[in-house]
């Protein structure tokens, strides 16, 4: 039997960076309705790629834009390759 923690599962992680990226960050920035998609694709895939367009880099960095969507939306970070990242929120997280 399998238990699930609260922490990232690395298997998953690695799936999802071979799965394309399911939102994109523009020149919006991280506006609401990108906050309000990724809780939706959250709610429903769990963990999720995030692809951030060069557009979205004015006054900021890929760190801060990803640190400000993961605050925003209730996720956490996973990690970020070139101007990817995969984002996460768990079962745990999900009843808060």
């Amino acid at each position: 039997m399998i238990y699930m923690t609260a922490g990232p599962d690395p298997i998953r992680i690695k799936i999802t960076w071979q799965e394309p990226a399911m939102m994109q960050i523009g020149k919006a920035g991280v506006s609401d309705s990108i906050v309000e998609e990724a809780k939706r694709l959250l709610k429903r895939h769990q963990y999720i790629k995030v692809r951030i367009l060069r557009s979205a880099f004015e006054g900021s960095n890929k760190l801060e834009l990803m640190k400000l969507l993961c605050e925003r939306s209730g996720a956490a970070f996973a990690g970020v390759r070139g101007n990817t990242a995969v984002i996460y929120r768990t079962r745990a997280s999900r009843a808060e």
